[in-house]
């Protein structure tokens, strides 16, 4: 079973989040062999055993059992399919509208999450589910990626998605009722680690005004032979330091102090792709500690960090090098 619980922001509280993968067919665009370059989330979601509606509710209600009448809320539900929530071909309006009437019932789930990419994002759809949630923080999350359509393109393969698709979206969402949760990927291929950084933050203050919450997601290198995966066996894309991720963080928040900023460092300080600094056991320190801003919003989490290997971050940055012009890695 695909789903685990773990600590979190929820409605702007620390709390405790309840991640559920939905065996669902997965990302239309991954199905017509046009998924985004870093993603292989659709071939290691749950089986592709073809399961019915029905089915899925009930895998919902069984994933819900962890956190059923369970006290030291607030709970979050978080719901993914390796796709779009809001792709009928994914999961019938019925299907999502009964999953919604379960949460409803549910007193101590303060925040309901679902994900979808732009062009799959429509009205009706959106404010069916807020009319059912009236009183909790529903979101609706966007994977931007980048506020740079050139990058979205070459860096990405987006799909045509641009950021003026992101805007109609959001502007959609926050007319149904519900919230904008905004995905940005940090140091997407073709980068320089200067240019990761600067492209996050650009992308931030023009996504800013349609936004409720920032999820900077740190690139991972996902097994299942993806165009990031084939760059960085050859050593010719690094995924971001851990410290640029810190930069961003700390950058963000101060800029946007009533924003929520969330990042979960998915395989910090891993050899195997994960976002890392030196590979040192100081890696996984910082991993936790971005961890806990993004359940507590405090900063002081990771502005207090020590400067192991920084000073080599920074002359990577300052100097404008590419991955490939690294000695070391």
């Amino acid at each position: 079973m695909t789903y685990w619980t773990s600590e979190d922001n929820v409605a702007g509280k620390p709390g405790t989040a309840l991640f559920i993968i939905l065996p669902t067919i997965g990302c239309y665009r991954y199905r017509i062999g046009q998924a985004c370059y870093m993603c292989s989330y659709p071939a290691s979601a749950p089986p592709k055993v073809k399961w019915s509606q029905e089915a899925i509710v009930d895998y919902v209600k069984e994933a819900l059992k962890k956190i059923e009448g369970k006290k030291g809320g607030p709970f979050a539900v978080r719901m993914f399919t390796s796709g779009s929530f809001l792709d009928n071909g994914e999961l019938k309006p019925e299907t999502r509208k009964k999953i919604f009437e379960i949460l409803a019932e549910m007193d101590n789930v303060e925040e309901i999450v679902i994900e979808s990419r732009s062009e799959l994002v429509r009205y009706e759809a959106v404010k069916e589910l807020a009319e059912i949630v009236p009183d909790k923080h529903f979101e609706v999350a966007i994977g931007l990626e980048t506020a740079n359509d050139d990058v979205a393109d070459v860096s990405i393969n987006k799909g045509g998605n641009t950021f003026a698709d992101f805007v109609k979206a959001a502007e959609i969402t926050h007319k149904a009722g519900a919230k904008v949760k905004t995905y940005l990927l940090l140091k997407p291929i073709f980068l320089s680690e200067h240019d990761g950084i600067e492209d996050a933050k650009e992308s931030i203050i023009k996504a800013e005004p349609y936004t409720d919450t920032f999820s900077i997601n740190i690139t991972d290198i996902q097994k299942g032979g993806t165009l990031y995966e084939r760059l960085w066996e050859k050593k010719e894309y690094r995924p971001p330091w851990l410290w640029s991720a810190v930069e961003v963080l700390i950058w963000a928040k101060r800029k946007f102090p009533n924003k929520r900023i969330l990042s979960d460092p998915v395989g910090a300080g891993s050899k195997r792709g994960g976002p890392h600094n030196c590979l040192t056991d100081y890696d996984r320190v910082i991993g936790k500690a971005i961890k806990k801003f993004s359940a507590t919003q405090d900063l002081s989490y990771i502005e207090n960090l020590k400067h192991e290997c920084r000073d080599r971050w920074e002359y990577i940055v300052e100097n404008g090098l590419l991955d490939w012009q690294l000695v070391t890695w």
